[in-house]
């Protein structure tokens, strides 16, 4: 079904909201979106060049590829990915075989390629072959194929091209190649591989979250951008207009030009040529359009000097504006992502330079420009720091006359009132710093001050009329510098004479001083460029005045902390994370300072912890080494949360450990008791109960295994070589007194056996089944074959005695001949049982 036919406002709001919707999703891709806006309003095509992963291919489908015909309801949209194999057919169309067969002239069905799509994307376009693509941009500039005698009209409007290899990369491989695409197309951008703010990362992740493709819901037609391109064809560019996109272009191709002298490797993006220049109109009459559709709806189609400015889209290599650019050059790390972003930002100071003298030429509006300038505004506001210097003023007053100067006035004239405030507030500084560190009661400065001085530093730094005074002002602030930095450290050691100040005070402190110490580096780095000579001189008095500041603070830390209140009646794991917690935040401001304080934490907290390792060490009641040994392992795992070295305390408490175990294997030891059973217990099961009842509830089965266990756990903390954290006394203890108790344990199996088979008849003399029935039936009764065989009791008995019977020494020895009684036992109950039950088979 037809729609309504669109109205200019719809097409102008679709448009705005079909592009912020991909600002939203692509993030720090607004340069890029720009130029693609232009293209589509201008007719013309774009170049994405960047590494893999920028989602270049990506925003290419999302704007091509969602611009759909009302009528059909589907995008006019022909993709391709080069390669190596790709020939002309596969873009132009299939060869027409009939008109080949009957006339041998070679004709395209082109329908059925890209001239047949308004709109087209082409994927990795330098992978095709040099001749290929070529022939590929003629088709793309004049919109038409010659073959043969025939010429066929494209219905191409915008191609958008996209390439993961470096511009650097097409320059070395083909120069001419480049310089083409360079003079047909009217938009290069670049898409770096990293984002310059770190916040930007996040708010990806985070639209992705729920799949791996964007939402993209905000509809537009192709009526639509027809509408837009027929305002754009309407834009009137007055003559002052035009004669600036003239200056512009020539002085621009000289600037760009003479950088190539001095950067041999730097090839222009744009290659100036009357074609460029006629599509630089274009791109302005473009440019005029979208500003209506974004900013001022209510302006007239025609174009502005003003608009000039847009103009850099279209000359530029398109990438990250200047702040990004330089954020992202500070961490890039591949040297061909350097060099782009360093192209990216040279033609960009460029094209502000050029567009600051073009606009300086075409004269106009004298009065208006100098009314929004505000020039006496400024010097009022600077005679006033003359007079009582205040640095919040001062900053906004330099940052001022910064925006308003550079690149500068169009009207020389209007320059000259900004100069004088300008060199008024280098004036008004250098008093400042003349009165040196006790002017108007601030103390040591404080960053507003150092900020101040900063500004004004960068405003004298970067316009050329105030370089000449840029060493003097340096050399001042240099000095003015020393006494800070003499005044920081005076201010931590006075912090020893302070009785009431705590711990949370002395971070407060480490942080304000930090804070200003790194705004004089920032300080420093700009004196590099107007006093060289006193920025080693101030290094060393920095790193001087760091040393002390750090060591007043650990001195007066050091003193609060030790001579803090008891800690009452806290949990010693409480204290300890109570003041781990307020000297990690006071390391952390030392770090600061000094990366190597990271020890400072733990030299005052290693005391308190080892009270708290010593006191639950000695303190905590167990009746098992496993139940010890949790006590142990917690310990440990609190240590090490509170960052303390766990090997340095566990060792300095091995005593109290070796010594818990020894009093514990001596009171197992006090328990063992093994008295045979009685005759009639034998027979009727007491002899079991009493087994189960009295031996295994005091049996102290697993301490040698658990000893053992929690030795390997502590292994880190062993040193000198020693081959185990506890020692050989402790170890030895624990074995013995579990042998003592399987001892016992043996001894009573052999006693119940041996009267159990003494009271029961031989074998042999079972003659009748009803005798081998009772026979049967009183063994059973005993309930010795229920623990023997069901309950697997010798088993567990020989496992245990095994990891004893390995020990050294005299455990060892005694474990090997407690285990041959054992063995001994279970040969003889195995005998007579199976002879029994022979019997009873055989009856």
């Amino acid at each position: 079904m037809q729609s309504q036919p669109t109205t200019y406002l719809q097409a102008a709001r679709a448009f705005r909201h079909f592009f912020n919707e991909l600002r939203d999703v692509y993030l720090e891709r607004e340069t890029l979106f720009t130029q693609l806006e232009l293209a589509l309003l201008s007719r013309e095509h774009v170049l994405v060049v960047g590494p893999p992963g920028t989602a270049k291919s990506a925003i290419a489908s999302a704007v091509l590829g969602r611009i759909i015909d009302e009528k059909t309801g589907l995008p006019s949209l022909f993709s391709k990915q080069l390669a190596e194999s790709t020939v002309q057919t596969d873009l132009l169309g299939p060869v027409d075989f009939k008109v080949l067969t009957e006339t041998g002239r070679t004709e395209y069905l082109t329908d059925e390629g890209m001239l047949g799509s308004q709109h087209a994307f082409l994927d990795e376009v330098f992978d095709g072959r040099d001749m290929l693509l070529r022939s590929i941009l003629n088709v793309l500039f004049e919109r038409e194929l010659k073959h043969g005698r025939r010429v066929t009209a494209g219905r191409t409007e915008c191609v958008v091209m996209t390439s993961n290899r470096y511009l650097s990369e097409v320059l070395a491989r083909s120069p001419e190649l480049l310089l083409a695409f360079a003079d047909r197309l009217s938009f290069i951008s670049f898409v770096p591989k990293s984002f310059a703010r770190k916040e930007s990362r996040a708010a990806m992740l985070q639209r992705f979250e729920h799949g791996a493709r964007a939402d993209l819901r905000a509809p537009l037609s192709l009526q639509q951008v027809d509408l837009l391109q027929d305002a754009v064809a309407r834009v009137r560019v007055p003559s002052v207009v035009m004669e600036g996109v003239e200056l512009l272009t020539d002085a621009l191709e000289r600037a760009l030009t003479s950088h190539v002298s001095k950067l041999p490797d730097y090839v222009p993006t744009k290659y100036f040529s009357q074609r460029s220049a006629v599509k630089a109109l274009w791109a302005l009459k473009a440019a005029v359009v979208r500003d209506q559709i974004y900013r001022r709806p209510e302006r007239p189609l025609e174009a502005s000097v003003e608009d000039l400015d847009a103009l850099r889209w279209f000359f530029l290599l398109g990438g990250p504006p200047s702040a990004e650019t330089d954020a992202l050059l500070k961490s890039v790390v591949d040297p061909r992502e350097r060099a782009q972003l360093e192209i990216v930002r040279l033609e960009q100071r460029t094209f502000d330079e050029v567009i600051a003298q073009v606009r300086q030429e075409l004269g106009g509006g004298l009065e208006r420009e100098a009314q929004a300038l505000a020039a006496a505004d400024e010097a009022t506001t600077v005679e006033a720091l003359s007079r009582n210097w205040q640095p919040a003023i001062a900053s906004t007053s330099a940052r001022s006359l910064m925006s308003k100067l550079m690149p500068g006035p169009r009207h020389l004239q209007n320059r000259v009132p900004l100069l004088a405030a300008a060199r008024a507030l280098v004036a008004a500084m250098d008093q400042r710093l003349a009165r040196g560190m006790a002017g108007q009661g601030e103390g040591r400065g404080g960053l507003s001050l150092l900020t101040s001085f900063q500004d004004v530093l960068e405003l004298c730094r970067v316009l050329p009329e105030l370089k000449p005074g840029l060493t003097p002002l340096s050399e001042a602030t240099a000095r003015f510098l020393e006494g800070a930095l003499e005044m920081i450290a005076l201010t931590a050691e006075s912090a020893d004479f302070e009785e009431g100040l705590k711990l949370e005070g002395l971070v407060g402190l480490a942080d304000n001083l930090e804070e200003e110490l790194s705004r004089m580096a920032d300080l420093m780095g700009l004196l590099a460029e107007g006093a060289p000579a006193t920025v080693e001189r101030l290094r060393k008095v920095e790193v001087d005045a760091r040393k002390r500041v750090v060591g007043a603070l650990r001195r007066r830390a050091t003193v609060a902390f030790q001579g803090a209140s008891p800690r009452g009646r806290k949990e010693p794991l409480e204290a300890l994370a109570a003041d781990s917690r307020r000297l990690s935040q006071l390391e952390q401001s030392l770090i600061a300072l000094d990366p190597s304080q990271r020890s400072f934490k733990e030299e005052l907290l290693l005391p308190l912890g080892l009270s708290y390792a010593r006191e639950v060490l000695a303190s905590t009641p167990f009746e098992r080494v496993e139940q010890y040994g949790r006590a142990v392992q917690s310990v440990v795992e609190n240590l090490r949360r509170e960052g303390l070295p766990v090997d340095v305390v566990m060792r300095e408490c091995q005593g109290i450990l070796d010594g818990r175990l020894r009093e514990h294997a001596k009171a197992l030891t006090r328990e063992v008791a093994s008295p045979p059973p009685a005759a009639a217990s034998v027979i009727n099961g007491d002899a079991y109960v009493f087994y189960r009842g009295e031996f295994s509830a005091r049996a102290p089965d697993g301490e040698l295994a658990a000893l053992l266990g929690l030795d390997g756990q502590l292994a880190f903390t062993r040193g000198g070589g020693a081959s185990a954290f506890f020692s050989e006394e402790a170890r030895a203890a624990v074995a013995q007194a579990e042998l003592a108790f399987l001892q016992s344990r043996v001894k009573f199996l052999r006693s119940w056996l041996t009267q159990l088979l003494t009271s029961l008849p031989a074998p042999e003399a079972l003659k009748e089944r009803s005798e081998v029935e009772r026979t049967v039936d009183r063994l059973v009764r005993s309930r010795f074959p229920l623990l023997a065989l069901k309950e697997g009791e010798l088993v567990r008995l020989k496992g245990v005695l095994s990891l004893l019977a390995g020990l050294p020494g005299e455990v060892g020895e005694n474990a090997r001949r407690l285990g041959t009684l054992l063995h001994g036992i279970e040969e003889d109950f195995g005998r007579y049982s199976r002879q029994v039950l022979e019997r009873r088979a055989a009856a």
